[in-house]
């Protein structure tokens, strides 16, 4: 059975027997940042959670990211719009592809830790670290960098997507073996720029998020999903009706016989702000979203350039179960520190395809910000008078699975929607240093099984983890493989992030991992 087949709705507790079938948790780690599992809960609120910024940047050219020319003064920005970060397990290193300059070169870094990194000399261009000579790179405005999952090794199958800036403009694909050495695919279709593109392992699909403009609602999305990056299957037509009133190109006549991508997350605009960028990852058992929302306090392209200072976007978290419907926390998770605070990321804050790595504790989620240089205002194109100079590469940390958690400040309880499993280990993820978590089982009636009871579980308590196994006295969880039950936990001062049942007595998920770290040998948590 589908790992999500069965779930028809949210009923009450009153008889579990009504659903039609259980949902399937043997994928990952079973998050809370929505009702997906959740049948019933007493006492119990969700509370959302914000990363934590690091002290500064960890990638910036004078610490070496900006690539040396001779005759060409080094770049005065880094940063990843949306570039990409992954751990790659067959290297030991984290694997940095990022942009130095605007509308700049692709460039490579990387690192044992995540914090310091080194800038190997690829050869390209002799003396630096350029993936591309210029000669033979499309112009790039946004692009990304993702393994090929399905592959049977995918950090020996790189793809590379790269949006070309303006309105009605290609976005080409590339492919490597090894991440530096990148050939052409061809042209897949067309879009405006800050178009992304990313892999959604549940559907097997390459998603691509094309930015579009319209009248009503300004910057926004459409989405195009193939199962092949490439090739015919991988190709669409850009509606010409919908072009920008600056549209740069036309789409060809040969791009014609594709599907238009459908519109796509429109409802995320609203007063004062607009999607100007969106990407996504798989994490654990679901899509984790980051919308990078523009908001128009201080304004758009103009305002910024009368004072040499960037825009202003934040990025926002959502999720999807299903891959298209994403719904944005209303507050940026993290925020641009704004006009005068005279930090590294004062505004236009991009994430990296990726998102986020992953350690047994902690994600790191990394971004690019820009400072700004009010001092070079008199150049005459926007690409020169400072609103796009002064960027850096840094990160937030965030407690694993920690964007929401269910809190009960006193006695509370909160009741799964019937699930089904074939592991026979329950992990949680809660903080209960003065509380506890007792988990018992019920049946499809909503009945406790004989064993399983709160009094029969050894209960969880006076500790902080992001991974703690939950028994029961004399009972074993292998005798309920395959059989449809729900969990209700008991939370006494506690807050439980997530839970999972896996086969491993370590607490491997099997779930999806974003970005990677060093603890994981793959794309899962295997």
């Amino acid at each position: 059975m589908s790992w999500r087949r069965g779930l028809l709705g949210g009923l009450g507790m009153g008889a579990l027997c009504a659903f039609a079938g259980p949902v399937n948790i043997d994928l990952g780690r079973q998050l809370f940042v929505d009702d997906f599992l959740v049948a019933s809960s007493t006492g119990v609120v969700r509370h959302w959670n914000r990363p934590v910024k690091a002290a500064g940047p960890v990638v910036w050219p004078s610490g070496g990211a900006a690539p040396k020319v001779a005759g060409k003064a080094p770049a005065t920005l880094t940063c990843a719009t949306d570039g990409g970060l992954w751990w790659d397990p067959t290297r030991g290193r984290f694997r940095l592809w990022y942009q130095a300059g605007w509308l700049g070169d692709v460039c490579y870094a990387e690192s044992r830790d995540g914090r310091h990194w080194e800038y190997p000399d690829l050869g390209k261009v002799p003396g630096t670290n350029r993936v591309f000579p210029d000669a033979t790179r499309p112009p790039l405005d946004s692009w990304d960098v993702t393994p090929d999952y399905a592959a049977a090794n995918p950090y020996a199958a790189w793809k590379m997507h790269i949006s070309s800036p303006g309105n009605t403009c290609p976005d080409t694909l590339f492919a490597s073996d090894d991440g530096f050495t990148f050939r052409e695919l061809g042209v897949a279709g067309h879009s405006g720029d800050r178009s992304t593109a990313y892999y959604d392992p549940f559907r097997a699909n390459w998603v691509f998020s094309l930015r579009d403009y319209r009248p009503v609602v300004g910057r926004s999305r459409r989405y195009f999903a193939a199962s092949s990056f490439g090739g015919e299957a991988c190709r669409w037509c850009w509606p010409e009706k919908q072009k920008a009133p600056a549209a740069q190109g036309k789409v060809p006549d040969s791009f014609k016989k594709y599907p238009e991508p459908a519109a796509w997350l429109v409802a995320t605009n609203g007063l004062r702000r607009s999607l100007y960028s969106f990407n996504a990852v798989a994490y654990e058992s679901l899509m984790l979203g980051v919308m990078e929302v523009l908001y128009n306090t201080p304004g758009d392209n103009g305002d910024c350039m009368k004072v040499g200072l960037p825009k202003q976007t934040g990025l926002h978290f959502c999720f999807s179960r299903d891959g298209k419907t994403y719904e944005p926390r209303v507050e940026p998770d993290i925020a641009p520190e704004g006009w005068g605070s005279g930090k590294w990321d004062t505004g236009y804050l991009s994430c990296l395809s990726g998102i986020c790595t992953v350690s047994d504790d902690e994600l790191r989620i990394f971004y690019s910000g820009l400072r700004g240089d009010g001092r070079k205002l008199k150049a005459k194109h926007w690409k020169d008078n400072g609103m796009y100079d002064g960027g850096a590469i840094g990160y937030a940390t965030l407690r694993r699975d920690g964007f929401a958690g269910m809190v009960a400040d006193a006695a509370g309880m909160l009741t799964t929607k019937p699930v089904v499993f074939s592991g026979s280990h329950l992990f949680v993820n809660a903080e209960c240093l003065f509380g506890s978590v007792a988990v018992e089982v019920l049946d499809e009636a909503g009945a406790v099984l004989t064993g399983f009871s709160a009094a029969d579980c050894a209960t969880v308590a006076g500790i902080d983890a992001t991974k703690r196994e939950v028994v029961w006295k004399g009972r074993d969880l292998a005798a309920l493989a395959g059989r449809t039950v729900a969990f209700r936990f008991h939370l006494g001062c506690a807050t439980l992030y997530s839970f999972w049942v896996t086969k491993d007595a370590k607490g491997a998920s099997g779930g999806y991992v974003a970005a990677g770290g060093p603890s994981y040998s793959g794309l899962r948590d295997l």
